[in-house]
């Protein structure tokens, strides 16, 4: 039901006149909008086709350029084959040597006539020159000499140094000069050469690498290079090696959390459960009496929220003790994501409302409505003193919103579709990023300062950048402090709130420092890899009761009976700059996907497609892995080019990775994919790599039944939970499955190739 304005008379009767000319002005101007956006995106589609075609016009014409070098380079070797033997035959070595007959000759030619001489011949020359006993030791020592010259520079250099400029070379390219000589062997051999490199693989690793008990662990023939080498080898070519199955859900899993070891699933079933993949073992099943949609973890405070699908509520509980801490309820309808960090909680609804609380105490401190369409995912930024703690909002037609929790109110908002600046190719790929139906936002994923929105068809890798680092001074803060700072407690274990005493900012309209003035500014060159998404709070668990007990005796109170904050001393680091447009670091082009999870620090993603009971669907996962570069100008694909006073880039600087490509996922799952024709009902118990026993009435991982629903991604496994309630963990660890070798096309299949290919020219006549 629609509700129009009216112009009502004084004496209330309703001028319909007045009616109409507003229903016919606005349907007016509805059709001329519609005219308008059906204009600007036939330009686009053609600007962009006109791009690629320029774009591939270049191309071929180097391939051109090239063919023809290769083409002049051959024939000038030819050339000048055809004219050396020719000068060498016309060059006589007698004739040389006499040169002019006062003992000068021409060196050169002499060199020539040597050249043109066969091995035996210049032999006989070496021994013939030397006619007497004396030069045959001065030969011995020009030899000598000349041998000398060839000098081992890497391996007469100390170890320190040879190490300094072999850690510069590839594994392939160790083992290559390996065989230069027996000095180069040792050097190469070393195991601190070893460690450089083992430690590069696990560099961005979440736990460090455990060394080896002896030094000699590390060399390329034992285990631990081995298995390292293997576990990355496997996510490129996307081979996983073991599998296993975590039985327990009855309905669709809808959301994992993994950390480290310990997985967090909640499903329809109205249960969350907790997990050690590592055994397969069920270690906790909490019965919360309604349908979970979303869930987040704190790991230093021990405690996990859990949002509901069809309630506006949001419920914390302990990991440690698993009793309720808070209920808080603010949306009208269910949740959609979460996000916890060690002061604030925010939660973003159905109802298209952000809601922020203070945790601790279970307070509302803002309630944010100004979406449009629902969210699809939500992330807390820290700050420095001044702006704290940043909402980060990502709805499903492709607006990203930044809300500052102190100031309650949106300091800033940015379009997707308009993130490719100059770039014709990048517009052209971001043209209909959140556009319906097809495509709008499918799922999100951020940790620190990194983010990843991705459609049916595109995965976008994001970037915030980073501001200066701030000193360090007092501020209020209940999760950073000094040992020696005394800390008041409650008696039941509350921590004084960091929120309480804030005084509400007015509400200014945050649409004018947003948008098109936002984009047009210049953003900064450099870009950190910080994956810290709050400061870290205490390392104990919290103790949180459900009702009253928070004016205790020990909780200081302002005049307003507000609990007054404590101040510590607090170190605030490099905060986020959420001001201007995030850098897009990455587009990944996708088939029709419906889920996905990131791994930020390996630039790694796993997606899949919608696993449809229709015939013939695609239902394959997908990985990929973006790395990092460089520019064709030198510069890091993380500093960002100036641009010229249009706001313009260089042409041929790009400023996201386009190269990245996405490998169906083969290995375990492949084997377990889909049970072939007429095979037996006991065909997977062979299986390599399986762990532990089958789900009951298993059909195979491809099936609509398996569809994934949730995904999580570590830097050694893969989780996915299905719409049946089953959830199987992949690791990438070990060497069951391999790539298979490439099988070389022999010449008849070639011809058998150019025999059903029609030829152009016939095809054109045709």
């Amino acid at each position: 039901m629609s509700f129009d304005m009216v112009t009502q008379t004084d004496d209330g009767a309703v001028d319909e006149e007045t009616t109409v000319k507003t229903l016919h002005a606005r349907a007016l101007t509805q059709y001329r909008r519609l005219l308008e956006q059906a204009h600007g995106a036939s330009a686009a589609q053609l600007h962009a086709l006109q791009a690629e075609l320029r774009i591939l016009r270049v191309a071929l014409e180097d391939e051109r350029a090239a063919a023809r070098e290769v083409e002049m380079d051959r024939d000038r070797m030819h050339m000048q084959g055809a004219l050396g033997l020719r000068s060498h035959e016309d060059v006589d070595l007698a004739a040389a040597l006499r040169g002019d007959g006062r003992g000068n000759f021409n060196e050169p030619e002499v060199r020539k006539a040597v050249r043109a001489l066969k091995i035996r011949d210049r032999q006989r020359l070496l021994l013939g020159t030397a006619c007497l006993p004396g030069d045959i030791r001065t030969q011995i020592g020009l030899l000598e000499t000349y041998l000398k010259s060839t000098f081992d520079i890497v391996g007469n250099l100390t170890p320190e140094l040879s190490l300094s400029i072999l850690k510069h070379l590839s594994i392939r390219e160790l083992v290559g000069v390996e065989t230069v000589s027996k000095k180069w062997q040792s050097r190469v051999h070393s195991p601190a050469v070893w460690r450089y490199h083992c430690l590069q693989l696990t560099a961005t690793d979440p736990v460090p690498l455990r060394p080896p008990p002896t030094p000699e662990g590390w060399h390329v023939g034992e285990p631990l290079y081995r298995s390292l080498h293997h576990r990355e080898a496997n996510f490129h070519y996307g081979l996983p090696q073991k599998l296993r199955f975590l039985n327990g859900h009855t309905t669709f899993c809808t959301t994992l959390l993994l950390r480290g070891k310990r997985l967090i699933s909640g499903s329809y079933d109205e249960t969350i459960r907790f997990w050690d993949i590592e055994t397969g073992e069920m270690k906790k099943c909490l019965q919360v009496k309604k349908p979970v949609s979303c869930i987040d973890f704190l790991l230093e405070e021990e405690v996990f929220v859990a949002g509901f699908h069809d309630v506006g509520r949001v419920h914390l509980y302990s990991s440690v003790t698993f009793n309720p801490l808070q209920q808080l309820a603010g949306h009208l309808n269910g949740i959609r994501a979460v996000a916890l960090s060690s002061r604030n909680l925010v939660s973003a609804g159905a109802d298209k409302a952000l809601v922020c609380w203070d945790w601790r105490t279970g307070t509302k401190i803002v309630r944010f409505g100004q979406q449009t369409t629902i969210n699809i995912g939500v992330q807390i930024i820290a700050g420095d003193a001044e702006t704290g703690e940043r909402i980060v909002g990502v709805t499903i037609d492709g607006i990203v919103r930044v809300f500052s929790i102190a100031k309650r109110e949106m300091i800033s908002q940015f379009k997707l579709s308009e993130l490719g600046g100059g770039d014709p190719v990048l517009n052209s790929k971001l043209f209909n990023v959140g556009r319906a139906p097809d495509n709008m936002l499918q799922w999100f994923a951020a940790k620190g300062t990194q983010m990843t929105c991705a459609t049916k068809s595109v995965i976008l890798h994001l970037q915030w950048t980073e501001g200066e680092a701030k000193p360090e001074h007092a501020a209020t803060s209940p999760t950073s402090f000094e040992p020696n700072s005394p800390v008041p407690v409650h008696p039941n274990g509350i921590t004084p709130p960091s929120s309480a005493g804030r005084s509400r900012p007015s509400m200014a309209n945050p649409l004018g420092k947003s948008s098109m003035s936002v984009l047009s500014a210049p953003r900064r060159k450099t870009f950190s890899l910080s994956t810290s998404s709050s400061s870290r709070g205490f390392a104990g668990r919290p103790s949180m009761p459900m009702s009253a007990g928070i004016n205790g005796p020990t909780s200081p109170m302002s005049r307003s009976g507000t609990p007054a904050p404590p101040t510590f001393s607090v170190r605030f680091g490099r905060a986020a700059v959420l001001t201007a447009p995030p850098q897009l670091v990455a587009v990944v082009e996708t088939p029709d996907v419906a889920v996905g999870a990131v791994d930020p620090q390996k630039r790694r993603v796993v997606t899949a497609t919608r696993f449809s009971s229709r015939a013939g669907a695609d239902r394959r996962i997908f990985i990929s892995t973006h790395h990092k570069d460089t520019h064709p100008n030198g510069l890091d694909k993380e500093e960002k080019p100036e641009a010229d006073a249009d706001g313009v880039y260089d042409k041929e600087t790009d400023l996201a990775d386009f190269n990245t490509t996405i490998t169906s996922l083969a290995g375990v799952w492949g084997a377990l994919a889909q049970a072939e024709d007429g095979a037996p009902a006991n065909a997977w118990a062979s299986t390599r790599g399986v762990l532990g026993s089958l789900p009951t009435k298993f059909h195979g991982l491809a099936t609509p039944a398996m569809n994934p629903m949730s995904m999580q991604l570590s830097h050694e496994e893969v989780v996915v939970g299905c719409a049946d309630g089953t959830i199987y963990v992949m690791s990438f660890v070990g060497h069951e499955y391999a790539r298979p070798p490439r099988r070389k096309i022999t010449n008849d299949e070639i011809d058998e190739i150019d025999e059903r290919e029609p030829s152009p020219i016939s095809s054109a006549e045709a």
